[in-house]
């Protein structure tokens, strides 16, 4: 699924952040030695669990929903997720609320103008004032870049290869201050007629991301994420995790989600992320991927064996 259909969502639910902190110009392609309290810092997953992460709209008001998500899990959340355009500001109270318990920001940047704009620039007053952000936040956040650009995102019919390594390059420029950002390449899963992914593999990233949804019956981690985990492993060997998932009801949520933590755990990903936002059911792609019950139990005990 694009990330681009939540993004109406998405926008919404974050306009009710502050304002970002002042501070001078950030951080890097690789994370830095930033100190920090040990209580706050967001420490390893113990040997064997998944690092498991969510996104929910709710998180805008309140870190509950958040908190219920782990709870259910049978594990804290390691990961959480926000998605950024230039009429959102950081998200401070998220960012407060991640760093009071343990976890890790994940910001997903989309940009809305064209990637040869970005790269020459045009960008600039936004990306700015993130990076001043981001660099006096002073905890470890992951960092995305115009994410699945290789499914006809931000451009049109297909975002040009050079237009979108200068924008990365650009863009990781504005934030070389920071020591405290990972950056991470979110690739959508590849498809009938898609452009090679390791044409998106970018020098820089210290890990990737793939954004892959279950919309069809008979979906596994193989048909899904497979592919595209064994073209990127192809050309990097660099973390990768599941930056973006959801399991629709087409596809059967109680037949999937054993074999998505047992493709996570078996293909030694960083971790796994979930779109729990029900989206309805007009479409493959915009379907209801929040967990049932019954679901919710089946990830507490996959995520448990």
């Amino acid at each position: 699924m694009s990330l681009a259909i939540a993004v109406g969502i998405v926008l919404v639910v974050l306009a009710g952040y502050g304002s970002p902190a002042n501070g001078g110009l950030s951080a890097g392609n690789e994370r830095g030695s930033g100190t920090h309290p040990a209580s706050l810092t967001p420490a390893p997953s113990p040997p064997g669990q998944i690092p498991l992460g969510v996104f929910t709209p709710a998180e805008a008001t309140s870190w509950a929903a958040v908190a219920a998500f782990g709870q259910q899990a049978g594990q804290s959340v390691r990961y959480v997720v926000a998605y950024l355009g230039p009429e959102n500001p950081f998200p401070e109270q998220l960012g407060q609320e991640a760093a009071d318990h343990g976890a890790e920001m994940v910001l997903q940047l989309q940009p809305t103008m064209t990637l040869g704009q970005v790269a020459a620039g045009d960008y600039d007053g936004y990306l700015s004032t993130l990076a001043a952000a981001v660099c006096a936040y002073n905890y470890p956040v992951i960092l995305s870049w115009a994410p699945e650009a290789n499914a006809n995102q931000w451009a049109s019919p297909q975002t040009p290869i050079a237009d979108y390594r200068a924008s990365w390059a650009h863009v990781m420029s504005q934030f070389r201050q920071c020591h405290d950002v990972t950056w991470m390449d979110t690739i959508n899963r590849t498809y009938p007629g898609a452009p090679p992914t390791s044409e998106y593999v970018v020098p820089g990233v210290g890990m990737y991301g793939i954004d892959a949804y279950y919309e069809f019956a008979g979906d596994t981690f193989d048909s899904v994420v497979g592919t595209t985990l064994a073209q990127i492993r192809a050309v990097t060997n660099k973390p990768v995790m599941i930056s973006e998932t959801g399991i629709g009801p087409a596809a059967g949520q109680a037949r999937s989600l054993p074999g998505l933590i047992q493709g996570v755990r078996a293909n030694h990903l960083a971790g796994l992320i979930y779109f729990d936002v029900n989206q309805g059911n007009t479409s493959p792609t915009q379907q209801n991927w929040a967990l049932t019950p019954a679901s919710t139990q089946l990830l507490r005990e996959s995520l448990a064996n």
